[in-house]
């Protein structure tokens, strides 16, 4: 079973926990084995953006699920990559 999960944006740092407890929640309401996130609405690559994407993928992965990101904006893989969380997107960021 696969769910989808949609981030909206753009992110603050606070908004971080909220997200993550609401993918939590979507994983284990729907037991998912893959989950689509995506990040189409994120807009800008700042702190906030990146600690979403590296935080959800942990969340997805201490629930035992795969995690593919989508629509996520030139500007922020290019900082996933400078930072060294390119591979976070290799599922098919």
């Amino acid at each position: 079973m696969s769910a989808e999960f949609v981030v909206w944006g753009p992110l603050v740092r606070a908004d971080v926990p909220g997200v993550c407890a609401r993918l939590e929640d979507e994983l284990r309401r729907t037991g998912a084995g893959t989950v689509t996130v995506d990040l189409a609405a994120v807009t800008g690559a700042g702190a906030a953006a990146v600690d979403a994407v590296a935080r959800l993928r942990l969340t997805a992965g201490r629930a035992g699920c795969r995690v593919r990101f989508l629509h996520v904006a030139a500007e922020l893989r290019a900082v996933l990559t400078l930072v060294g969380l390119g591979e976070l997107l290799a599922d098919g960021g």
